[in-house]
This record gives structure tokens, C-alpha cells and sequence, in this order.
């Protein structure tokens, strides 16, 4: 019942009338949108396990600044499983322990020994400065008094920033407000030891720290974001900061994520919060002088963003407009998106462990899980932003659907394979995919043979070809062989019918001679003598012309070609009388 944008008309309900599906434009359409698997009533910041054995569990820590219709101000850290075989959208609690503070940061690691921390450890940035470490196995066993295994005081404010290192697990980076930023080694978390990145002069003085991410390719690189505008990239090896940047067209920008491209190492993501400049800005550390792609689609300015592990082509963006949507940035458009939120999607994280899985925590009190797999089709025009760009739906495959590999067989051996080859050595550039067409033999004798007749019938020189077959056959013993292939080689001559004559011993007026001395009546002695003497026509070679004289629909006798001028027509039949 809201009046459409720039108009001064009252709100009033609309009269109940038929409902008829809107128009789309010709440019844009509505994204797919995808369903809800699961759904808890928490206003929490999430983390989800990136343990291999325990890839279905999700923390949620209670977010400061959020408080529920009943006023209640207590936080507590929580650990539900993702039970996909339920049909009902529930997720059973595993386990909860009670903080002092409330979170604006949760980050799960894998830990520093699997037999130590068989669930990894949790790390909450917390509203008071401090950052606590819990053991997830205790909390799932109930053990609650265990579960916290340090605190960290080195930060003067909201611990905004924080993330495990995706190489070294032990490795914890956090930011702060006035710029306070410090990498944390829990490699013995009950006495973790820390240390800086760098100076702090990189940062405007009096900066807070949104968003700290590490680089998915080179495990001493870290970035950082501000509510300044400004990007920082660190070198941990060298401890100073290696590049630093911020949009020229806009100084006041207000930047709230800054996330890694998965795949390409110079590649990063940095989100805006300003509602006047709600945009997704691609930076390409090989020439920071200016983004190499904006994204825009929110209306208002974007909270949190998340690029997925599995496929660099798909990235989660949520916003102050309640809209939460499914990118491919590299071609910049909208793939899907989520169903509209009642209030502010703050987090929104891809499962580190289950393909097209992901979450959403809103400041509505619901915590929600989604699938990429699962989108319906558009059902009406879309309208984004200004310069906002849409895909029909989300018909693009993710890459963990993709085949990797994969061959087919074809004719005469051959063989198609296509497929990506090994990763190359490191600073190589990434190997391209590749399609190769080899042949396959299993029977090098059988494909030798098969060469020779397949050479003799392109020559032409086939009468040849029979004559060694026929000697070959004679050297090894075999006279049906032999018998064939002299028949063959009759028959591929260049003058096969005279051959043929010859090889069935017959004279020039068609008649074959008697096994006898005088022959047949009417025929000379001296003709027959005159006939060249002819190979002995065996019972194998009979029997092949026989089988060909039949084929042909011939008389393999030869009385067919007989002369019928001597032939005495049938007397008429007596009449009875």
C-alpha cells in the first residue's frame, strides 16, 4: 500500500481487484529466487565449521546492537547442525555456553591439531575490544566451563575485523577501531602471542577497522578495510603494507567488507555502506588507480559480502534496502536473489564446506538458510538500481557442477578427452583448459593388418595385396585361406573375367572340358589341349564360387551360359478325345 517512488500521493489500500503478472522490459528481468532450507529465531552473527568431519554445524553469536521484543540483553554463543535429512526447517541446538559480552565478530578455524581441537576452535570478536577463543567440542559436549580457552585485551574497541588464515590456521588477524589491527598465533591457544602487520600510519588517523580478509593464494597476505574508505594491503613476510588505495571519485566513501577473489590472487571485492554511493567495487592490484568494475544493484548501502570458495563467478551481497543478491562479478550482473528480509541482512556467509550452501543473519531476528540449487523461476520485472544490471535466471552452472574431466570414443580408435592439466608451479600462470584427441590400440596386430588392406584399397593394388595374403597363407599351411585368397585375387585382376575363365578352366566357346580323353561332343582335342594349364579347383574353392555364383543368382554349374540353339522345344500335349 506504499505510494511508488517521488510521488506525494497518500498511502490507501488498494481495492481487491485481479491481480495480472507485470511486464517485463526488454533489458532487465527478475532474478531467480532461491528457497529457504532451514530458519532460526536468533539475531546472531554466524561462522560456519571448516572442519571436513564436521561440515553441517553453524555458530551464532549474539550481535550487539539487536535486542529482541523482550528487552533481553544477555548474549550467548550457540552451535546448531544443519540437518538436511529433516523435512522440517528447524536445526537442533547442539550446545550454547553464556558470554559476558555480545559479538560483532564470529570466525571458526580449523585449529592448530586436529587431535586437540577435533571441531577447530571459535574466535568472537566482542563489543568490549576483547576477543574470546572457544573450543566447539566442549560446547557440543555441554561442557560450558571449558569452553573458553583464552581472551585477548590488545584491542581499545568493537572487534569488527576478524578471520582465520586460510594456509595457517594458527594465525588469527583482528581490526579495531582507531586502526588497531594485530595477528593473533593460537598455535597454544590457552597463551596465544601476538604481533602487529605493520605501522599504523597507513590508516587515517582515527579510522575504524570494518573488515579484515586474508588472501586465499598467498598466505601472507592480508587486506583491510575502513569506515575511512581506505584499502590496506599487508605483507606479513616484510610487516609493512604493500598497497593502499580508495576511490578517486569518492572520499568520503564508507567501506564496510573487503573480500579476496578465490582464484585470482590480485583480485579483491570492497563493499561501500554510504547509501549515497551503495555500490560493489572489483579492484585489480596490478593497477590500483581505479576499480576495474563496479557492481550495482543495491539501492542502499551494502553491510556484508561473500565470494564464494567453490566458483569466483558467484558473490553474496546484502544491503540496507533488505535485499540480499546473488552476483557473477565477473560479467557483473545479478544471477538471484533471496527473499526479501523484514529488516537489514548484516551477515551473509557461503558454507566453507557444502557446495551452493549459505546463510543470512537479520536484524528481524531470524537467522536463515538458503540453496543456490534451488531457485524459482522469475515471476515479474525487476527493478534494481540505477545502471543495475539482471540475468534471466540463474541457468549458469556452478563449477563444483561442472565436469572436470571427461572422454568419449569414437571410429577407428580415436579417442577425445578434454580436461585441465596439473597445476603448474607456483607464480606460473593457472593452466587452461585443454580438449585432446589421441588413438587408442588394443590390438596392434589386428590395426597392422587392418593398415596394409586399407593402403592396398587406396593404391588401387589390390590384385597384390591377395597374391602375398596367398603366399602367406601357403607358407603357414592353410589351404582354406589359400583358397580364399587366391579366389580373391582372381577377382581383383585387371582383366578378372579372362582370369576367371582360366582359373575354372574354360574354353573359348564357354564349355569346360570333360575329365575324359576326347572331350565333349563338338569340341576338338587340340582346343582343349590349347587351354594354359589351371591350379586344381579344390572343394574350399568350389564352395567359394558357389557361395559368390549364388549371391549373383548364377548357376554355379554353368548351364546358365549353355547355348540353347540345340534345344528341342516340348512336344504339345495330346487332346483327349
Amino acid at each position: 500500500t506504499e505510494p511508488p517512488q517521488g510521488s506525494s500521493a497518500p498511502c490507501r489500500p488498494w481495492p481487491e481487484e485481479p491481480s495480472f503478472p507485470a511486464r517485463a522490459g526488454p533489458a532487465q528481468h527478475r532474478p531467480s529466487v532461491m528457497s529457504k532450507l532451514k530458519s532460526i529465531s536468533r539475531s546472531g552473527t554466524l561462522a560456519w565449521s571448516t572442519s571436513a568431519d564436521h561440515p553441517a554445524l553453524l555458530a551464532s553469536g549474539t550481535v550487539a546492537g539487536a535486542i529482541d521484543d523482550s528487552f533481553e540483553c544477555s548474549a550467548s554463543l550457540e552451535i546448531f547442525n544443519l540437518d538436511l535429512a529433516s523435512p522440517t526447517q528447524d536445526m537442533p541446538l547442539m550446545g550454547s555456553v553464556v558470554t559476558s559480552e555480545r559479538f560483532q565478530r564470529l570466525a571458526w578455524g580449523a585449529g592448530p591439531s586436529p587431535d586437540s581441537h577435533p571441531y577447530g576452535i571459535l574466535a568472537g570478536g566482542m563489543v568490549d575490544g576483547s576477543i574470546k577463543v572457544f573450543d566447539p567440542s566442549k560446547i557440543v559436549a555441554g561442557d560450558g566451563d571449558a569452553a573458553l580457552l583464552a581472551t585477548v585485551d590488545k584491542h581499545h574497541g568493537p572487534v569488527r575485523g576478524l578471520e582465520f588464515n586460510w594456509n595457517q590456521a594458527n594465525l588469527l588477524a583482528s581490526g579495531a577501531s582507531d586502526a588497531d589491527m594485530y595477528i593473533t598465533d593460537l598455535s597454544n591457544p590457552s597463551a596465544p602471542t601476538f604481533y602487529t602487520p605493520g605501522q599504523r600510519s597507513q590508516q587515517a588517523p582515527g579510522a575504524d577497522i570494518s573488515c579484515v580478509a586474508w588472501n586465499r593464494k598467498v598466505h601472507h597476505i592480508l587486506a583491510s578495510t575502513s569506515h575511512s574508505g581506505q584499502t590496506v594491503v599487508w605483507d606479513l613476510k616484510l610487516k609493512r603494507p604493500v598497497i593502499s588505495f580508495n576511490d578517486p571519485n569518492n572520499k568520503t566513501q564508507r567501506n564496510s567488507v573487503v573480500c579476496w577473489n578465490p582464484e585470482v590472487a590480485t583480485q579483491l571485492m570492497v563493499a561501500s555502506e554510504d547509501d549515497n554511493y551503495p555500490l560493489l567495487q572489483m579492484w585489480d592490484l596490478r593497477n590500483a588507480f581505479a576499480p576495474v568494475k563496479d557492481l550495482r544493484g543495491h539501492t542502499k548501502g551494502i553491510l556484508a559480502a561473500s565470494w564464494c570458495p567453490f566458483d569466483n563467478g558467484l558473490l553474496l551481497s546484502a544491503g540496507k534496502d533488505n535485499r540480499t543478491l546473488c552476483w557473477d562479478p565477473l560479467n557483473g550482473t545479478v544471477l538471484s536473489e533471496l527473499p526479501a528480509s523484514a529488516n537489514w541482512n548484516f551477515d551473509v556467509q557461503w558454507s566453507p564446506r557444502i557446495p551452493a550452501v549459505l546463510s543470512t543473519g537479520s536484524f528481524d531476528g531470524h537467522v536463515a538458510i538458503y540453496s543456490l540449487t534451488d531457485c524459482s523461476p522469475p515471476g515479474s520485472a525487476w527493478t534494481g538500481g540505477p545502471g543495475a544490471e539482471s540475468a534471466p535466471s540463474a541457468r549458469r552452472a556452478p563449477k563444483w557442477l561442472r565436469r572436470p574431466a571427461g572422454a568419449s570414443f569414437g571410429f577407428g580408435g580415436q579417442l577425445v578427452s578434454f580436461g585441465t592439466p596439473a597445476a603448474p608451479a607456483a607464480g606460473a600462470p593457472p593452466p587452461r583448459p585443454s580438449v585432446t584427441l589421441s588413438r587408442v590400440v588394443t590390438e596392434a596386430e589386428v590395426l597392422s593388418r587392418a593398415q596394409e588392406l586399407q593402403a592396398a584399397l587406396d593404391s588401387g593394388d589390390v590384385h597384390a595385396y591377395c597374391a602375398r595374403k596367398t603366399e602367406a597363407a601357403a607358407a603357414a599351411g592353410s589351404a582354406a585361406d589359400k583358397a580364399v585368397w587366391g579366389l580373391l585375387g582372381v577377382l581383383s585382376a585387371e582383366d578378372a573375367r579372362q582370369e576367371l575363365i582360366r582359373y575354372l578352366r574354360i574354353d573359348a566357346d564357354g564349355v569346360a572340358p570333360s575329365e575324359g580323353a576326347g572331350g565333349d561332343a563338338g569340341v576338338a582335342p587340340a582346343a582343349v589341349e590349347a587351354q594354359p594349364a589351371a591350379p586344381e579347383l579344390d572343394e574350399d574353392a568350389a564352395r567359394s564360387l558357389s557361395e559368390l555364383a549364388i549371391a549373383d543368382g548364377a548357376d554355379p554349374s554353368g548351364a546358365a551360359d549353355a547355348p540353347a540353339a540345340d534345344a528341342t522345344p516340348p512336344a504339345p500335349a495330346a487332346k483327349a478325345p
